[in-house]
């Protein structure tokens, strides 16, 4: 297969070193074309998206192949440039432990191989995303990223500019559910942002907003944390390919933003005639800033075409001979002529977005709900619920054996000997008396000595067969000589038995517990959520607990297969009014903004209680927001009516804080009559944020 990104005629331009981008995610393979100038990195070209099917390495070259000639034919259709080294942008499931997964690295390898690529390094694309947020915002995002694939989403939680992780979920036919899995996988989150950012997909991201904006996210029968109902973004389909190359930017030009961390070309494994698995590879230092390139020259716009030369016949004045086909020609140009100069003059409708650097605020406070400021009204519901789990705990059960002993006594006195008396074996092995016996002392001279003697029954101290001895075992009683006292069995001991069962141990209890009364949090939130009003929210970190009853059917170390919990609590919290909340926020607020600056409509806010009681609760509130420079649009439109767009923006770049703009005209004139429209009431300006 002929591939025309390697048979592309190349002769060095040394004046300037260029770097290609590479994006390969589950879907599409992207490129983007990049060098340092002026100390910086710059995007020179974005190709188009190439399809692949995330499985044929022969796909991958080609697809790759495809993009790498297309960003190539943007920026040099000469072909004289020579630019080798790229930088990866890999999915989050490519890597694993800080480093690409063995059949990706060789898949990438063949890649670089068959295209004469020298790999530099790679980045995660969603962390050059977040980054990228980062520093075109200017604030650390909280946000959750979902970039929409074939055959699976990938969602990337994210909180003041750290990934909490991403989940990558099987896609349906119902996509916000799927959504609604992903979120779900994320532990212990208490509350999540209120802000969603789609990306990178070949279906149509409007319809998939539309979708999200329509799920209840905030329905009583929902269990996501979501404070406010999430705000959904679509970024630009070039997004993520400028956060990769301007992430290797960085890396060469030593520049302050973005900050994404590159993995060098040892990680990514590339080393010309060695075995990547035993060879390093250093990584190459930045190259040193090059002169800028002279700025290219406006094109000078000539009209292709002369306007017809009408000769008219000759006439006299007395006879009036002039043709009538003729005047109604002149006539019908003239009145085509002032119709298309009105329309050109009134027609042109222009939108102008100024995407402005936003100042972020954020602000502490006290608030208090139940107080005369903020009225709450006290919710509660009781819930029962039951669980059972499998033991894991073990126990040693059998039985102790039995039998009995008679007991000698050579000495001069009696020997009384209570229940419990320990006699023990030869080996060791204990014994205790099951009665209370008096042995007496011994009678008859020294020639003729008769032992007292008595019968009693024992019992071993221990379950288990070790302690079944055979008749004729000597045991010492007590603590006494075994000259003078001593016990012996005539019968055998025996009936010791031990077996291992399985029995409740405490982490079954304890992991029981939990388990159960998460749960049961679960359903008292549900619950109360189904109380509150549509004019109202309840703030969840007024709700508290309380365990009502509590029964296991097992104790621990009780010999059981599985022990369950019957459980029952009580939730209590507040709710409060979402008007009258959002007064006092924005009471706090509005004070802290500098003037000729306004807040934006998404404000974030985060509480944490100090104290409760039955009827208040007192919180600390972060609130969170970005302020946009104020703008007279007025002055603004009048400044640039009848301007073509490139001397308008040149206008609108010294404005305070604009950071990028677009430009929307209808309808479409040929580019040298492409002017905004000369009217200023055409033109509508409108300010965002930069994100």
């Amino acid at each position: 297969m002929q591939l025309p990104f390697i048979t592309r005629k190349t002769e060095s331009v040394p004046t300037r070193e260029y770097f290609f981008a590479l994006e390969i995610n589950h879907a599409l393979v992207k490129c983007a074309i990049w060098s340092v100038i002026n100390d910086k990195p710059q995007v020179l070209a974005v190709s188009s998206a190439q399809p692949w099917d995330d499985r044929s390495e022969g796909e991958l070259i080609t697809a790759a192949d495809a993009a790498l000639t297309d960003a190539v034919s943007h920026v040099d259709p000469s072909g004289k440039l020579d630019m080798h080294k790229v930088i990866f942008g890999l999915p989050t499931d490519w890597v694993g432990e800080d480093k690409i997964v063995s059949d990706r690295l060789h898949l990438l390898k063949a890649l670089s191989d068959k295209l004469a690529l020298q790999p530099v390094g790679y980045v995660v694309t969603p962390e050059a995303a977040v980054k990228f947020l980062q520093a075109t915002e200017g604030v650390p995002p909280t946000a959750i990223l979902i970039g929409f694939w074939p055959q699976t989403l990938e969602i990337t939680l994210v909180r003041l500019g750290k990934i909490d992780g991403t989940q990558l979920v099987k896609k349906s036919p119902h996509l916000a559910d799927d959504v609604v899995e992903g979120l779900s996988r994320f532990p212990q989150v208490d509350m999540l942002p209120s802000r969603m950012l789609l990306y990178n997909s070949g279906i149509d991201l409007e319809e998939i907003k539309q979708m999200l904006l329509a799920h209840p996210w905030q329905a009583p029968q929902k269990k996501l944390p979501f404070l406010h109902f999430p705000k959904v973004e679509i970024l630009p389909s070039d997004f993520t390919i400028r956060a990769v190359a301007l992430a290797g930017g960085s890396e060469v030009a030593k520049v302050e933003k973005p900050e994404t961390e590159i993995q060098s070309a040892q990680d990514l494994g590339f080393i010309a005639d060695a075995d990547i698995l035993t060879h390093p590879c250093p990584f190459e230092a930045p190259l040193p800033p090059l002169p800028p390139l002279p700025p290219a020259p406006l094109p000078k716009f000539k009209f292709a075409y002369r306007l017809p030369k009408f000769s008219l016949p000759p006439f006299h004045l007395p006879k009036f001979n002039l043709s009538l086909t003729l005047i109604i020609l002149i006539t019908s140009l003239l009145i085509g002529g002032a119709g298309l100069i009105a329309a050109y003059w009134f027609l042109p409708k222009a939108v102008v977005t100024l995407f402005v650097i936003p100042k972020p605020l954020e602000h502490e406070f006290e608030l208090v709900a139940g107080s005369p400021s903020l009225p709450a009204d006290s919710l509660e519901v009781t819930v029962s619920g039951d669980k059972s789990t499998p033991t894991t705990g073990s126990k040693l059960l059998g039985d102790k054996a039995t039998g009995s002993v008679i007991i000698t006594n050579n000495s001069g006195s009696a020997r009384n000997l209570p229940v419990g008396t320990v006699i023990t074996s030869p080996s060791g092995l204990k014994f205790v008396l099951d009665e209370v016996v008096t042995v007496a002392s011994a009678s008859g001279d020294a020639t003729n000595l008769q032992a007292g003697k008595v019968t009693v029954k024992t019992t071993a101290s221990q379950i288990g067969a070790d302690y079944n001895l055979s008749a004729g075992t000597v045991f010492r009683v007590g603590t006494y000589a075994s000259l003078e006292t001593a016990a012996k069995n005539d019968t055998a001991i025996s009936g010791g038995t031990s077996r291992q069962a399985k029995a409740v141990a405490k982490a079954d209890i304890e992991k029981l517990r939990t388990e159960v009364v998460d749960n049961l949090k679960s359903q008292a939130k549900e619950q109360l959520l189904q109380q509150v009003s549509t004019d109202q929210t309840i703030i969840l970190e007024s709700v508290t607990l309380q365990t009502v009853s509590e029964e296991f059917s097992r104790k621990v170390d009780e010999e059981a297969d599985s022990v369950s919990l019957k459980d029952t609590i009580r939730a209590r919290g507040l709710a409060v009014s979402k008007s009258q909340l959002q007064t006092l926020v924005d009471n706090q607020i509005k004070p802290k903004i500098p003037a000729g600056f306004s807040f934006d409509t998404d404000v974030s806010q985060t509480f944490s209680v100090i104290k409760t009681d039955k009827n208040t609760a007192t919180f600390k509130v972060r609130v969170t927001a970005l302020l946009l420079p104020q703008i007279d649009t007025a002055e603004v439109a009048r400044s640039i009516a009848g301007k073509y767009p490139d001397k308008a923006k040149e206008y609108l770049q010294t404005l305070s804080s604009v950071g990028q703009i677009d430009f929307l005209i209808t309808p479409k004139f040929p580019s040298n009559l492409a002017t905004l429209p000369r009217l200023p009431q055409n033109i509508t300006i409108s300010v965002r944020a930069l994100k």
